[in-house]
């Protein structure tokens, strides 16, 4: 919708019953049902101007994000804690571990620009990322009662997570840097989907039950958003 001083997406489902607005960065994402009017969606977006213009001001606040340069001495954080890096050249083999407060990657001679390092973290994040989020959904599962067909991780615009009707999940692997228990509320919430598979009370109070305090881990994720963008 053009006629706002900011970008509007509407998102439009035949399976969602609810109408919601939410805030990523700078963008409003309006999730409406299928049969809603582009009047109604307009109403909605007007009676939440307010809350909007709100959020948008302390969004612009904020200081500017700086995009990792891949360097010795950059800190990476792994579920909420900092690691700073070291790079090393090896003239035998390339790879990344952890070991004592550092992240270290070590490439082969020559290979140490900033995009072979960039490749190196990310493909090791990523399977970090699988190995742990694994773990905690066959954890919370067994909590919870149900079982999803498959677990995987995928890289992710705009969401942390995702809960399919066969019952496939799939986590953004950026949540890996999050402290451990907004991780263990993104695994709660794809779970609680596979009971609820929408976002109506009933799924609210699933998550809940398991994640007491839901709202202060999607507050964090929804203000963190961006700084997880600018890491990639």
């Amino acid at each position: 919708m053009d006629e706002y001083p900011y970008p509007v997406d509407v998102i439009r489902s035949n399976r969602k019953k609810t109408a919601s607005v939410e805030l990523d960065g700078r963008f409003v994402r309006v999730r409406v049902p299928e049969f809603l009017s582009e009047d109604q969606v307009r109403r909605l977006i007007n009676q939440k101007s307010g809350w909007i213009r709100s959020k948008l001001g302390e969004f612009n606040k904020r200081p500017a994000v700086r995009k990792k340069e891949y360097v010795s001495g950059e800190n990476f954080p792994i579920l909420g804690k900092n690691h700073r890096l070291k790079v090393v050249e090896n003239s035998n083999s390339s790879s990344v571990q952890l070991k004592d407060g550092y992240l270290i990657v070590t490439l082969m001679t020559g290979q140490s620009k900033p995009s072979n390092i960039q490749t190196l973290i990310e493909d090791w994040f990523r399977s970090l990322a699988e190995e742990r989020l694994t773990e905690k959904t066959e954890r919370y599962s067994k909590i919870i009662g149900v079982k999803p067909t498959s677990v995987s991780v995928k890289s992710y615009k705009s969401r942390w997570g995702s809960c399919s009707k066969s019952g496939e999940i799939f986590f953004n692997w950026k949540i890996i840097v999050a402290p451990n228990k907004i991780v263990d509320y993104v695994v709660i919430h794809e779970l609680c989907h596979l009971r609820e598979h929408n976002h109506s009370r009933q799924f609210w109070r699933h998550v809940e039950r398991y994640a007491p305090d839901w709202k202060e881990s999607r507050r964090w994720l929804q203000e963190m958003s961006v700084t997880f963008e600018a890491r990639s």
